[in-house]
């Protein structure tokens, strides 16, 4: 499900014309066909789908809460903001017992500690460390019709990728939809945030959603996979509302979190 997060990551992307209506359709489009994303939002809700990908995700803003919806299986999982903050609990001090662990298995033969760290789940050579980034900010662009502030992400002072900011004026869209779009970054970087505390390294998308930068992303560059992807398209038009509660006739099921956060 990891394409889903190039959806996110830009999820407030630009919107041309005057906020006149309250629903908004954002096409996304990148350096393969098969990166083809919608976003919809009306009211307090926002549905993203992916090309190929069978499930979308929904997001509550009323109630904060994220919600994998797999058509397929006729199914559907939620998590919301206390759950989170449980897992993230439970998963940092998870980390802290595993370093303390490997710590205490520096001395043991090299064949009797990868046997422990196979049956503990725990990669070769130790828990990688968590990755750190910073920005650097290279001047105003425009791009899609709308000024941005160009920023490059940094890994050990090398630049892996860069992502084209404008503000939340430039955008047009009605402040209600915005809201609710950065409501669900905000929700997903936290969820970004608790899943990298287990691997470590970041995929590119939740690269962007960690680096601590604010704005609404309109371009967004990956120097590593060469992948691009930018606002194709933005229409006003009204959107049913069955598409945002068609889950509801589905079986919910406990949570699991294999929602789309890389």
């Amino acid at each position: 499900m990891k394409p889903l997060l190039h959806a996110l990551v830009l999820c407030a992307a630009s919107v041309a014309g005057q906020a006149t209506l309250a629903d908004t359709t954002i096409r996304l489009g990148g350096s393969e066909d098969a990166s083809r994303t919608v976003i919809q939002v009306k009211n307090h809700m926002a549905r993203l789908a992916h090309a190929g990908q069978p499930g979308h995700v929904l997001y509550d803003r009323a109630r904060h809460v994220a919600i994998y919806v797999d058509p397929e299986r006729r199914e559907y999982r939620e998590i919301d903001q206390q759950q989170l903050d449980q897992y993230a609990e439970i998963i940092t001090r998870l980390r802290r017992q595993l370093e303390q662990l490997s710590v205490q298995m520096q001395n043991l033969p090299a064949a009797q500690r990868a046997f422990i760290e196979q049956q503990m789940g725990i990669p070769a050579g130790g828990l990688p460390d968590l990755e750190v980034m910073t920005t650097e900010s290279r001047g105003k662009y425009r791009v899609a019709g709308f000024n941005c502030e160009l920023q490059v992400l940094l890994k050990d002072q090398q630049p892996i990728g860069e992502v084209c900011l404008a503000t939340a004026a430039d955008t047009g869209m009605s402040e209600d939809d915005f809201a609710t779009l950065m409501a669900m970054m905000n929700f997903m970087r936290d969820l970004a945030s608790t899943t990298q505390k287990m691997v470590g390294e970041l995929g590119e998308n939740s690269r962007l959603l960690l680096s601590g930068l604010h704005g609404v992303p309109v371009k967004m560059k990956d120097y590593v996979s060469k992948t691009e992807y930018h606002v194709t398209e933005v229409s006003r038009d009204e959107i049913a509302p069955a598409i945002f509660d068609q889950h509801l006739a589905y079986q919910k099921q406990d949570l699991l979190l294999d929602m789309p956060v890389r």
